[in-house]
């Protein structure tokens, strides 16, 4: 697919675009400016004619200093505005590992428009902790393995109220990030700060 035309207004710059995404069934050039989100379709046998979609910048909604641009799951992305919400989905045409990228490019499109709407840019709580997840949960299965070992053998090991606690790693429900914590503990989402129960 060519570049989109598009006439930004005198005093509107690209951020970023991207090609290959998906408003609800259309397929079309995504492109954030300091003023617009854009979403362009073409029509026509040559599909020459450029259909653009604009929703302003101004109008996404903020909660908690985060912009409401959510990373939703498969390269989904869903942003509110203050009279209504649009999904963005991103497609990948490489094979290997297109579910991956898509993820990837609606990461960086939510950072993108949280950094241009508040000026902060957003780590997601999954690239931060999944190293840590996976160092406790590993941990969990060396040290029930130790403990079986010491059975076997005949060693008594000393069990405190502290091992008897799960240690739980999952994904957010709301907004799908990695979230850990002890089983039955309340655990705040860093990305969207919603509470849930593991």
């Amino acid at each position: 697919m060519a570049k989109a035309e598009y006439d930004l207004q005198p005093n509107e710059t690209i951020i970023i675009r991207s090609e290959n995404v998906y408003r609800g069934n259309m397929s079309g050039e995504l492109i954030l400016t300091n003023l617009n989100l854009v979403h362009i379709t073409t029509k026509g046998v040559f599909k020459t004619t450029y259909i653009p979609q604009r929703f302003p910048t101004n109008q996404i909604k903020i909660f908690n200093g985060k912009a409401q641009a959510l990373l939703g799951k498969n390269g989904v992305m869903d942003v509110y505005f203050i009279n209504g919400q649009e999904s963005f989905r991103f497609y990948n045409s490489d094979t290997l590992f297109s579910e991956k990228k898509a993820e990837k490019e609606a990461m960086n499109w939510v950072n993108a428009i949280n950094h241009l709407v508040t000026g902060a840019d957003i780590i997601f709580e999954e690239s931060v902790n999944t190293v840590s997840v996976g160092a406790e949960m590993v941990a969990g299965v060396l040290g029930d393995t130790v403990g079986a070992f010491k059975d076997a053998l005949g060693f008594k090991s000393k069990k405190t109220s502290t091992d008897v606690v799960d240690k739980v790693a999952k994904k957010c429900s709301f907004c799908g990030a990695a979230i850990s914590g002890n089983k039955g503990q309340i655990i705040r989402c860093l990305y969207c700060n919603a509470d849930q129960l593991l």
